[in-house]
């Protein structure tokens, strides 16, 4: 077990994520988890291009943060509990982690001319976001994910101007209760290719996550005209918004790919650091 494995399993001990899922297993949780930040962060890609919102760097950098804020400090009700969220945010924490570890067992290129941050730094913004949180409650975080001293100082203060910006955002471009709803924006899935997608749409719907999603963003900001999301077959595991074609995409090897990253999770060390069961993480295998 590396070091980044080892940190994150620390993180989600350090976290004390809250409450059992009998109903979906820890694999499940583990895509879930990864299925609502990637929607949350391709729904900042649409807000910012739909109402011209001025960011400064990368707008991927920004639509992490948004998306990452929105499952750290929810403005409003998604379709589960903050606890529910935060352990969202630990999933795909964790995802960025294995991506990378998988990467680096590969030898595969570092992107650094990508216009994403690399997986392993988008781990890093999610931990100091969580810990600039609330210090009190995850203390020990900084130390279990061998976060420097001088970046843990500054997560309080990461953490407090994130939150401003996303007020600043929500204050300054969000519909307000008598103003009238936006364009509206379609919903479909295609038919699965894989019985892993099949199960795992099943899954997603169950739990309502683009359903509920969807209607919170229609409550929160009006679309100039209508737009579709659409789950299909791409050829590759990727989701993107699409403005040319007002299309927001998931394609179904992204589901079976966080699949795949789903098990390397290390559930036994996570068990040997709560030091207790029934907290809805699973046992080891």
């Amino acid at each position: 077990m590396n070091r980044f494995t080892v940190s994150f399993v620390c993180l989600l001990a350090a976290a004390r994520l809250g409450q059992a899922q009998p109903a979906t297993s820890d694999a499940d949780n583990f895509v879930l988890g990864n299925v609502q930040f990637v929607l949350l962060h391709e729904l900042a890609h649409l807000v910012i291009g739909e109402k011209k919102i001025p960011i400064l760097g990368s707008e991927e950098y920004a639509a992490d943060y948004i998306a990452a804020m929105m499952l750290i400090r929810p403005v409003s009700g998604l379709p589960v509990s903050n606890e529910t969220l935060l352990r969202f945010a630990v999933n795909t924490a964790d995802g960025f982690v294995i991506a990378w570890q998988r990467s680096a067992e590969f030898a595969s290129p570092i992107p650094y001319w990508s216009t994403h941050a690399l997986t392993v730094q988008r781990f890093s913004t999610v931990a100091c976001l969580l810990y600039g949180s609330n210090p009190e409650r995850f203390a020990a975080l900084p130390g279990l994910v061998q976060m420097p001293l001088a970046r843990a100082e500054s997560c309080p203060g990461e953490f407090e101007k994130a939150a401003y910006a996303v007020d600043w955002l929500f204050a300054t471009y969000a519909r307000h209760d008598d103003d009238p709803h936006g364009a509206p924006v379609e919903l479909r899935f295609e038919s699965p290719p894989s019985r892993t997608s099949e199960r795992l749409l099943q899954a997603i719907q169950a739990r309502g996550l683009i359903q509920t999603t969807f209607s919170r963003l229609d409550d929160f900001f009006s679309l100039d005209a209508p737009a579709t999301f659409v789950m299909r077959s791409c050829g590759r595991p990727q989701a993107a918004w699409i403005p040319a074609t007002r299309e927001l995409a998931f394609c179904y090897e992204l589901l079976d790919a966080y699949a795949l990253l789903s098990g390397a999770q290390r559930r036994g060390p996570i068990e040997s650091l709560l030091g207790e069961s029934g907290d809805g993480l699973g046992t080891a295998p």
